[in-house]
């Protein structure tokens, strides 16, 4: 009892800060709760029937893990998976660290016009839709694009980069444009990390005589190293997840063996020719516990590491 009074005091101490969080809570209340449980579909229950169109949850026949079998028995199943989890590490090695760096640099711009101009630089792409950015790919790496066009100047033939089955030549598309477009967003929250870091601080190390990488190393990157804890932390929740609006505009017929993911996998069995409503929800509910364990799993060791972690 002593130990629910004193939580409930500390409730009431930062009763404003949970009044400032209720819109977020009710929002994921409806949108992200409630269609579990919707009678009409049978939300996530849906994966456990054989869901028919214009049929209400309790008109539904149930099949149990009839479609996890299924999903299970799939080669081209365990081939998106495959390619999920290839593109999503790829992108923890690669994309996260990048806007690490770009904070780190222009943070040791010392003029404030040029470091606004350069934020804009970065920043820009990530207006842009990935519509839009395949289309600027298409007019640069196509058969008659402009990098082909310097390729053939040359006497060589042509590249087929948008239509091309190397994984290698697949993977610097989608790390490349998607580096492009979004690490100069996400060094955001870095570079507001790093302007609390107190300046007295590197002036001190000036003093004591430490170079630029030196206050990087002690100074900066200690003062961000939480922020890109957590942040690695919710990436990591995400892996199952290989990034659905890039991958469905760079994805086609010759390369489908490379960049299939378990995001337009289950959006062709969801909307596409092979429609499928069960099995897409099972495809989709093992994708999501997955992505549950790991979160639990990165903020565990994450606390272990000695970080604190998420929860």
């Amino acid at each position: 009892m002593s130990r629910a009074k004193e939580q409930w005091k500390r409730i009431y101490a930062a009763r404003y800060l949970y009044l400032i969080f209720t819109p977020v809570v009710i929002y994921y209340l409806l949108f992200a709760y409630a269609p579990m449980f919707n009678l009409q579909t049978g939300g996530i229950l849906m994966a456990f029937t054989r869901y028919r169109l214009h049929s209400n949850f309790f008109e539904l026949e149930w099949v149990g893990l009839h479609w996890f079998q299924t999903l299970w028995g799939r080669p081209d199943f365990w081939q998106a998976l495959r390619n999920t989890l290839m593109i999503s590490f790829g992108r923890l090695l690669i994309e996260f660290p990048m806007p690490i760096i770009i904070a780190i640099l222009l943070n040791e711009v010392t003029r404030t016009g040029s470091k606004r101009v350069l934020q804009t630089i970065f920043t820009f792409p990530n207006f842009l839709s990935w519509i839009i950015v395949y289309s600027v790919m298409q007019d640069l790496f196509s058969f008659h694009g402009f990098f082909n066009s310097i390729i053939t100047s040359f006497g060589r033939e042509p590249v087929l980069f948008l239509i091309n089955r190397d994984i290698p030549v697949n993977l610097a598309l989608i790390f490349g444009t998607s580096i492009w477009r979004t690490a100069g967003w996400s060094a955001i929250i870095y570079m507001a990390s790093i302007s609390g870091i107190d300046s007295s601080l590197y002036e001190a190390a000036k003093v004591d005589g430490a170079n630029r990488w030196h206050c990087i190393r002690h100074i900066t990157w200690p003062g961000i190293k939480s922020t890109a804890i957590v942040l690695l932390i919710l990436s990591a929740g995400s892996i199952m997840n290989g990034g659905f609006d890039q991958i469905f505009q760079f994805i086609n017929g010759a390369n489908q063996g490379v960049l299939d993911i378990l995001d337009t996998y289950i959006f062709r069995f969801g909307f596409g020719g092979a429609m499928n409503p069960s099995f897409a929800a099972a495809a989709g509910l093992f994708s999501s516990v997955i992505n549950f364990a790991l979160l639990l799993t990165a903020n565990r060791i994450a606390r272990l590491l000695g970080s604190e972690g998420l929860f």
